[in-house]
């Protein structure tokens, strides 16, 4: 699992974990039965407090994207059971936390929006296949 908490960012290291793993989940990328990494390694490997991983934990959780059972780890639950709703709701969720972020950086709604564009620009380009 790849992730990374950027300490000098306005919005809380708690958060930028909790959601970078929510997309992992969220997006397919970490699969229904797989492992969430142990929360004592995930501390070190982003040099946080223990505490703050496990509160990551219990919020995706209770959010039904994990169950936690106890000294077997961390498990990414099926989309069937995980509590992500509707893909509206999802995306009005994400909508409010770009906005967040663009006030807390001091960015106008116009570079935002910007953005933003440039982001879904990105994503409808037709995937290169390699070789």
């Amino acid at each position: 699992m790849i992730v990374e908490v950027d300490t000098a960012s306005p919005v809380p290291v708690f958060e930028q974990l909790r959601a970078q793993i929510e997309r992992l989940i969220v997006s397919g990328q970490l699969a229904p039965g797989v492992r969430l990494p142990p929360i004592r390694h995930l501390a070190v490997d982003l040099g946080l407090a223990r505490g703050t991983v496990n509160k990551v934990y219990d919020a995706l959780a209770r959010d039904g994207l994990v169950a936690t059972a106890g000294r077997n780890g961390t498990v990414v639950l099926p989309p069937t059971e995980a509590g992500t709703g509707t893909a509206q709701a999802d995306l009005a969720d994400a909508a409010e936390r770009l906005a967040l972020t663009a006030r807390q950086l001091g960015v106008d709604p116009a570079a935002a929006h910007a953005a933003l564009d440039a982001a879904l620009g990105v994503l409808s380009r037709p995937a290169v296949p390699p070789g």
